[in-house]
């Protein structure tokens, strides 16, 4: 339970049963990094499993196939500015849903609920209850995988939390979600009542747990085992007795904003700053505190980011209870924020205190004792990092409408004005600066004025370029700085964006017959398998235009999936219109292609 040498990567965590792909998934997280979002997809697509995640075109392709299946919704305000934009980021802006805050508080679960389906039609579901956000954070965290062992016909009242959690999502969105989306989701958390949940080894119960303020779990017992990045003394009397002493492990800083009356009854813990795995270069995990000499360490798990709670019982004939999830040992946590937690019930010589920070403890050789002093003052940077965060909050929940239009007579075909507006001024206060940017086109900033609504004109904008993702920046009066990503209404926008953003990227012709392979595999996993092995080779020989395999592709998706050819049929056409477009198709691919869709569009008229 819990042993540190494991390793759980996120995209192994979602990848589908054998025979299974993906039908749709729920995602919620606190801080979102886009480029990180990437992550799911490349789990999802039959392609992942194969390829090197470093081949662009299949992760391109990989995001672009799933984008319409996967719902991600993460507290507006929170999601991080990338260093850069890359165009991967125009498929991933349909998955994206920023929410609004609960009143006074934030939206913090950390939860995945995936739907999977095989050729028949039989389904599967996943539930992860995660501790961390989707970002590339390298601190310590935790994760419960949950499978489904069958699906009821009657409603479980165990799954009651999960479906009101998730059939909450959409009402709490910025910007209203789509008609299908909405639709997938609310089917999505109506699904989740029915699933019987296999058991972790050696727990006995499964219990889930939707916080919203309204009510938490009982943590009544006799010993506590606290994991928590963050602390408060009301959040510590809430998780245990405060006329109890606790085993807590946390960070030192957080430690110290306890009050020295509470320290007294804590027995304190800090990750130890040599303790971490080492990704060698066989991407092997190892347990270390010094990475071995004779292996080249590519990552380190450092900082504390898991959150658990371990309750032993007064009896000793009762079970121990660990609740792992998104809440912290906070008031707020408990109080008024949106969180999500599994509980795990079980023997206590399986999920005791002792299991975990016995001498012997799976925990024990990752932390050390710490001696806190308490009572510290906050610092006066972290109350104005907090105001601007919440003030980058505000910002994310005013409606921005950004509106397409034609750029002047003298600019070229395919450039346009983009127009910012908002439905209400930013809170700007005295000496305070605020700046806009498009995320496509950093370093043409637009400031906010405190006493008027943003209308705002970004001129010269090529068509791949356009995109709802703004760069949002708040300074305060001292110089500190915080940025997030609001996402825009886009209005107007070219039907053929999209197009060219995929154009863009395909720029080779080995791109080009390797994302033609992509799309007709149909997930294959023997001719992905081939197509792997080519990508990594840089020989792109194999696939000829009319030969063996590319015909025997195109015949298959006209037999069984006509509607893959779409989409590379568009491709074939933006292509088409310009000569460096047209150098990027192998020699006699038109003539070829253009039998193709002759033949598509006969089968087309037999069946109607």
């Amino acid at each position: 339970m819990l042993l540190p040498d494991s390793r759980a990567v996120l995209i192994e965590a979602l990848r589908p049963p054998v025979g299974h792909t993906l039908d749709g998934a729920i995602a919620t997280t606190f801080t979102l990094d886009l480029t990180a979002a990437v992550i799911p997809p490349l789990a999802f697509s039959s392609f992942g499993g194969s390829a090197q995640l470093t081949d662009p075109v299949s992760v391109l392709e990989s995001v672009r196939s799933s984008a319409d299946r996967v719902d991600i919704f993460c507290q507006g305000g929170n999601i991080l500015i990338p260093n850069r934009a890359p165009d991967l980021l125009a498929f991933v802006e349909p998955m994206v849903h920023p929410v609004r805050r609960p009143p006074g508080h934030l939206f913090h679960p950390k939860v995945w609920f995936v739907r999977y389906v095989d050729d028949e039609g039989s389904e599967a579901y996943r539930l992860l209850v995660l501790t961390r956000n989707l970002t590339s954070d390298h601190a310590w965290d935790i994760v419960v995988r949950l499978d489904s062992e069958n699906i009821w016909r009657r409603r479980l009242p165990e799954n009651r939390d999960l479906h009101d959690f998730l059939a909450s999502l959409p009402d709490r969105t910025v910007t209203p979600m789509s008609s299908p989306r909405r639709r997938r989701v609310e089917a999505l958390a109506h699904a989740a009542q029915y699933v019987g949940w296999e058991r972790p080894e050696g727990v006995v119960e499964v219990t889930l747990h939707y916080l919203n303020g309204m009510r938490r779990p009982d943590f009544a017992g006799r010993r506590h085992l606290v994991v928590s990045p963050f602390l408060n003394d009301s959040g510590l009397d809430l998780v245990a007795p405060p006329d109890q002493d606790v085993i807590v492990v946390s960070r030192p800083e957080a430690f110290e904003q306890l009050t020295s009356e509470k320290l007294a009854r804590v027995e304190a813990y800090v990750v130890d700053t040599m303790a971490g795995i080492s990704l060698d270069e066989d991407d092997e995990p190892t347990t270390t505190r010094t990475p071995p000499p004779e292996r080249t360490p590519v990552s380190l798990l450092t900082g504390l980011h898991a959150k658990m709670l371990v309750v032993e019982p007064h009896g000793r004939a009762q079970r121990a209870r660990v609740f792992i999830g998104s809440a912290n040992a906070t008031g707020a946590a408990f109080g008024g924020n949106v969180e999500f937690m599994v509980e795990l019930e079980g023997p206590r010589r399986l999920l005791g205190v002792d299991v975990f920070m016995g001498v012997d403890g799976s925990l024990r050789s990752l932390v050390e004792e710490y001696d806190p002093i308490g009572d510290a003052p906050e610092d006066p940077n972290e109350a104005e990092r907090r105001e601007l965060e919440n003030a980058l909050r505000v910002v994310a929940e005013i409606k921005h409408t950004l509106t397409v239009e034609p750029a002047a007579a003298s600019e070229p075909a395919g450039v346009y004005d983009l127009v910012l507006t908002t439905a209400r001024p930013y809170p700007v206060g005295s000496g305070w600066i605020a700046t806009i940017e498009l995320l496509t086109r950093p370093g043409i900033a637009r400031q906010a004025e405190s006493d008027r609504v943003v209308n705002e004109r970004f001129t010269s904008v090529e068509t791949a370029d356009i995109s709802p993702f703004l760069s949002i920046r708040m300074t305060s009066p001292s110089g500190l700085e915080c940025g997030t990503v609001v996402l825009a209404t886009l209005v107007g926008a070219p039907a053929d964006r999209l197009d060219l953003v995929l154009a863009r990227q395909i720029d080779t012709p080995e791109k080009f017959l390797r994302f033609l392979y992509l799309i007709l595999s149909l997930g294959d996993p023997y001719l992905l398998a081939q197509l792997s092995a080519v990508a990594g080779s840089g020989d792109s020989s194999g696939f000829r235009p009319g030969g063996p395999g590319i015909l025997e592709l195109v015949l298959q998706a006209l037999a069984e999936k006509p509607a893959a050819l779409d989409d590379l049929s568009r491709l074939v056409r933006r292509l088409s219109t310009t000569d460096e477009g047209r150098r990027l198709l192998p020699e006699g691919f038109d003539r070829f292609w253009s039998e193709a869709e002759t033949a598509r569009r006969r089968l087309a008229r037999r069946r109607s």
